[in-house]
């Protein structure tokens, strides 16, 4: 079958994308307000965009009512966020920071979520977390201003943050981080299997 997205609606195009780039690693991106409020919120459209120098990218798209999320607001406002990686024990606790709540509620407080305090930003960091960036905007690239569309959001990673027992010569054990990746509708994906090939 072939789909012109000209033909289609926002919701059948975002329906064909989340299921075909599938699995997607998960950015859990904390976040504070002007007015001191922690949020922390995860997305999906994540990925590193850069090694030299270090850059993240992930994307949180406006609401099928065109409505930035609190995630992005804050960082325009503030210009710093934290990644946190997501390991299958905080599956269940992630997807409760995925309620929509009043920008006034703390998502940390929420979901029961432990804070850290980051070294360079202001935003927590997930104390659970087996990694996390703190990071300082390099810039966002709106998409669009419709509903669902992106907003490109780059960030300068400036503190990474390892587990002890889960990094040996800059390399992170991939089983201890037990990541899991995105679908579409409610599924997960888990990188226990793996195969190994030599380039």
């Amino acid at each position: 079958m072939e789909f012109l997205p000209k033909s289609l609606t926002s919701q059948q195009i975002y329906k064909l994308l989340i299921g075909g780039v599938s699995p997607r690693p998960i950015a859990w991106v904390s976040t504070v307000s002007k007015n001191g409020v922690n949020n922390l919120a995860p997305f999906s459209f994540f990925t590193v965009a850069s090694a030299n120098p270090p850059v993240l990218c992930f994307n949180p798209m406006s609401t099928d009512k065109g409505v930035e999320k609190d995630t992005l607001a804050n960082i325009r406002e503030q210009k710093e966020f934290v990644i946190n990686s997501v390991s299958y024990q905080d599956l269940a606790v992630m997807n409760q920071t995925c309620h929509q709540l009043p920008a006034e509620e703390d998502e940390f407080e929420y979901a029961g979520v432990e804070k850290q305090a980051s070294t360079l930003v202001t935003p927590y960091r997930v104390k659970q977390a087996l990694v996390s960036f703190e990071c300082r905007l390099n810039q966002i690239v709106d998409l669009g201003h419709e509903p669902m569309a992106g907003h490109l959001v780059l960030g300068d990673v400036v503190a990474i943050h390892v587990r002890d027992d889960a990094v040996n010569d800059f390399k992170i054990d991939s089983e201890k981080l037990d990541a899991i990746g995105r679908m579409a509708g409610n599924d997960y994906s888990l990188t226990r299997e793996k195969v190994q090939l030599n380039r």
